[in-house]
């Protein structure tokens, strides 16, 4: 897979968790309680786990990669977190496996559609790490009123992306590092 083909893919398969976000966000988090123990979930194929702050809801996309019918698959899990916003779990699903530094060009993809999704976003701070061995890109991007923060990496052929977004006078870091901790890769 090209370097190009995986920088679209990284940006539409953003493109998708944005527009997922903003619907759930916008009709679904009043009816949730705000406030309990969070709930350990399971992802729908078993490679990880994460806890919530109350059971969320599950969307699958996929479409198709390349011209051979290949298809990228993600499954997106969203939660409300009070009345502050919406946290995320994004586990994309490539067709192959990314390597020999493809992995950062997707995570490089993916940030520049969340930095390049709204014109008065501003990318406040991203690093490249290392999580378990594998790339990460850990950012937030601001618009006048919103936040997103979160963190993207590469296993083999899956991306996950762990990420909070809401209003800007409610971000708070201390949450999106309890929800980033509560993130278990069970797979090697």
């Amino acid at each position: 897979m090209s370097r190009t083909t995986t920088k679209k893919i990284g940006f539409w398969l953003m493109i998708g968790a944005l527009f997922a976000v903003h619907l759930f966000y916008n009709h679904a988090h009043a009816d949730i309680p705000a406030r309990g123990p969070w709930k350990e979930v399971f992802s729908r194929t078993g490679d990880c786990k994460i806890s919530f702050p109350s059971v969320p809801q599950m969307f699958q996309q996929s479409f198709k990669a390349d011209e051979s019918g290949k298809k990228l698959i993600y499954d997106i899990y969203l939660s409300p977190y009070q009345d502050r916003g919406v946290c995320m779990l994004l586990i994309a699903q490539y067709p192959m496996a990314l390597s020999g530094g493809h992995e950062v060009a997707g995570l490089e993809g993916l940030l520049k559609g969340i930095v390049n999704q709204h014109p008065d976003n501003q990318l406040i701070f991203a690093e490249l790490i290392d999580v378990r061995g594998f790339p990460a890109l850990t950012f937030l991007v601001q618009s006048g009123k919103n936040y997103f923060r979160g963190q993207a990496f590469m296993v083999g052929n899956k991306l996950y992306l762990i990420a909070m977004e809401g209003g800007k006078q409610h971000f708070e870091e201390p949450t999106f590092q309890k929800f980033l901790k509560s993130f278990e890769l069970l797979v090697p």
